[in-house]
């Protein structure tokens, strides 16, 4: 079976996720073999995968990025992101369990030593268009690159006594992580909707924050003009130059909305609405197991003794 992750021109760090998360939980269970994909972390429930190989479904969530994915005998769906996708594949809501994610901590993956740091992560997309870390310097806030590698971002986030984030994925590892988060309203509309995905399986309601662009190009990549393929292609040609056109001025105003969106209250799931949604994946977890894995989980003293238990299957 082949553990599916996407991966565009630079790396993504919820999509990445996937390559650390999965071979502790499921030891043993990925050869490569692409006559099965394992879709894990990520919105790729869709078109985009081989009509012949076979689909085990572990967490996933619909984007709409593509043209939802078409369910037939070769879906194996154990559980989705959470109940907008359940509906949208038209699969009982009650499949929507949660974002694997959510459950690093509980494999020995990220640290729990908080620090003072306010960090700052924006959708990989913005940080390649925009002047975020120019805008993080302003404000006197740490910029968490989701283009870094994944342990390396999941140690940053750790360290943070709070995360500001248009990227989901920053989000659910911070809530995992116990670390106070401010979401921040994706520029480009969407990428918004996979957000309440989640948020409903955490008993959450996102409050969003919102940020202006940090340069001309940034702002462009979000306009109509890029619903056109020909308008999209006119901004990738001249991305470079645009860049710098009122720069200074496009710092300016994100810099000043990224400090009153550090300013505001922030959010954070609850303990028992957390470890209701981490227990549900991982007693579908510990099914996956025992079917597919040779090895055992290195589980030992993850969590308490019943989750330990859940995840050991």
């Amino acid at each position: 079976m082949k553990l599916y992750q996407w991966r565009g021109s630079v790396a993504n760090f919820g999509d990445e996720l996937n390559g650390v998360l999965w071979p502790r939980l499921l030891p043993g269970a990925f050869d490569g073999d692409p006559a099965t994909l394992f879709l894990g972390i990520g919105s790729i429930l869709d078109g985009r995968h081989p009509a012949a190989a076979g689909k085990l479904v572990a967490g996933a969530g619909y984007g709409g990025y593509e043209t939802p994915a078409v369910l037939d005998p070769r879906w194996d769906v154990r559980w989705v992101r959470g109940p907008r996708t359940a509906r949208l594949l038209g699969l009982s809501p009650a499949l929507g369990l949660g974002d694997p994610a959510a459950l690093l901590p509980l494999a020995g993956v990220t640290g729990t030593t908080h620090g003072g740091a306010v960090g700052f992560m924006p959708h990989f997309e913005s940080v390649g268009r925009g002047a975020w870390n120019l805008v993080a310097a302003a404000c006197g806030v740490t910029l968490i690159d989701p283009r870094g590698d994944p342990l390396a971002v999941l140690g940053a986030v750790a360290a943070c006594r709070l995360l500001i984030s248009e990227a989901l994925h920053g989000v659910i590892a911070a809530d995992a992580m116990r670390v106070p988060w401010i979401a921040i309203e994706p520029l480009a509309a969407v990428h918004r909707p996979k957000w309440h995905d989640w948020a409903d399986t955490v008993g959450v309601s996102v409050a969003f924050r919102r940020l202006p662009a940090s340069s001309l190009a940034e702002r462009l990549h979000a306009s109509p003009l890029a619903t056109r393929h020909l308008g999209r292609a006119w901004v990738r040609r001249h991305e470079a130059a645009l860049h710098g056109v009122g720069l200074a001025g496009f710092i300016d105003r994100a810099a000043s909305a990224l400090g009153r969106a550090a300013a505001a209250a922030p959010q954070l799931s609850t303990e028992a609405d957390l470890q209701r949604c981490q227990d549900r994946m991982l007693q579908a977890v510990a099914v996956l197991r025992r079917q597919l894995c040779s090895q055992p989980a290195p589980c030992a003293g993850i969590g308490n003794p019943l989750r330990t238990a859940c995840l050991a299957g």
